[in-house]
């Protein structure tokens, strides 16, 4: 059975293979209206969403199949083993999207799980927000991917480590200009840590400025997880935090003169990662880059039905 946990085991060429269904449906969507007949997507959300959740059930619809919202905690997964709910659940759908805070979750559900699974995001992933980055960037250069330079400016987080994984399988050249990242985080991953150490097309930098100069393309992510942003327990860490990044932040200054396309995987939190000029200047791609989800999600949902030998004919 193939799932799509994180970005790991997933060979080079799958990857190419996903971006490039992506890019023919977002070429021609009237073409796969019937793609996905009579198939049943089961979307499973512990974590709050806006775009995971509009992107796959509207992708679903249009690909001719069905998407079922279940809410983790209005429903009996906060009552009982996930794995024995994952196993009801998969003789039902068709396919398993699962948004949560734990990526040990994750695990559990793949394993109990009798059709394919997508980690729709939790503390450590977000490959799907990864696969629609380089889908983006594809769209807005002629560049290779392997010619490309990446600049993730902010915080070591699910979506930089999502990034370092598909970046250095593509050798698209990817620099984070962040803190040093915390080896006990909640993020923390040592296959990522250990790419940033040795691959070639990997940087990690603490000074922004020098990094922005070589970029083709820069992105920032919030600096608070989405949970914790109104979490009034942690008003002292979280302001701690933000007093922290604010070298880091994307803004007028930083980008004055330099032609890179600017990028953020929303939510927004303007004047914290990235000042209000930035998200609707010129060189932003940011509410493009967010519709994409849907197109690369497609191409995701194409390949993974394909995999599974689940497609009508």
């Amino acid at each position: 059975m193939i799932h799509l946990p994180n970005l790991k085991h997933i060979s080079d060429e799958d990857i190419a293979d996903i971006l490039e269904r992506a890019h023919k449906i977002k070429r021609n969507p009237r073409d796969y209206t019937s793609l996905l007949p009579q198939q049943t997507l089961g979307m499973l959300f512990q974590k709050t969403s806006t775009r995971t959740r509009v992107s796959f059930e509207a992708g679903m619809t249009e690909l001719g199949g069905s998407a079922i919202f279940i809410d983790w905690n209005a429903s009996n997964f906060i009552l009982t083993d996930v794995a024995y709910e994952i196993e009801y659940m998969s003789r039902n759908v068709d396919c398993i999207m699962a948004r949560l805070l734990h990526h040990e979750d994750i695990q559990t559900i793949v394993a109990a799980s009798q059709v394919p699974v997508i980690n729709g995001c939790c503390e450590k992933y977000h490959p799907c927000q990864a696969l629609t980055d380089l889908f983006t960037i594809q769209e807005y250069t002629d560049k290779p991917l392997d010619q490309v330079t990446l600049v993730y400016a902010g915080v070591q987080n699910n979506v930089s480590n999502s990034l370092t994984l598909i970046c250095e399988r593509l050798g698209t050249q990817l620099i984070l200009a962040t803190p040093d990242p915390d080896p006990q985080g909640e993020s923390a991953d040592a296959d990522v840590q250990n790419a940033i150490q040795s691959s070639s097309n990997i940087e990690h930098t603490t000074d922004i400025n020098s990094a922005v100069r070589e970029a083709d393309f820069v992105y920032t992510d919030t600096w608070i997880d989405m949970q914790y942003f109104n979490d009034t327990s942690r008003t002292a860490e979280n302001k701690a935090t933000l007093e922290k990044m604010l070298p880091y932040q994307l803004n007028e200054t930083l980008l004055e003169g330099r032609s890179c396309k600017i990028m953020h995987d929303m939510p927004i939190h303007a004047d914290f990662e990235i000042s209000p000029g930035l998200v609707r200047d010129p060189r932003s791609v940011i509410f493009e880059q967010a519709a994409n989800r849907k197109h690369a999600q497609k191409g995701l949902l194409w390949w993974l039905f394909e995999q599974a030998d689940q497609l009508i004919q």
